[in-house]
């Protein structure tokens, strides 16, 4: 790896955890958190999982452009990846979580059918500002 890229890595990986890490704080309370984790270490664990859940899908659309460069440059496809494959890890770490009972929803959790909305829209939304936060460093 080439001592240029790396830094860009990292920053990548920085926005996509401080992005997920204010989202997973301003929506926690419209959980039940059933975990007994504390609270702040729940809120690191999912941003260093969101995080990495970004950074995957956007691994992915790299291997199918053949170059990273992508990411400076990206095509209605690579939005499509982006928004379709976070939209359906989030929908199936939803649907996951509710089943083996991690976590309920409070009264004040807007839901689409039986899934919350914070949560659904969190991953496509923050997947899409850390690419144009990173788009617009690359400069």
């Amino acid at each position: 790896m080439s001592q240029r890229k790396l830094p860009n890595i990292l920053c990548f990986l920085s926005i996509a955890f401080i992005l997920n890490f204010i989202w997973e704080l301003l929506h926690y309370s419209l959980y039940i958190d059933l975990t007994n984790i504390p609270k702040f270490l729940h809120i690191i664990i999912a941003s260093l999982t969101d995080m990495a859940i970004i950074a995957g899908i956007f691994l992915i659309i790299s291997l199918k452009n053949k170059n990273i460069n992508w990411i400076k440059k990206p095509k209605f496809s690579d939005y499509f990846i982006i928004v379709l494959l976070t939209s359906i890890t989030a929908v199936l770490i939803e649907l996951n979580a509710l089943a083996i009972n991690k976590w309920q929803y409070t009264s004040t959790m807007p839901t689409l059918l039986g899934i919350g909305i914070s949560p659904l829209l969190q991953l496509p939304v923050t997947a899409i500002l850390t690419l144009m936060i990173i788009r617009f460093l690359l400069k």
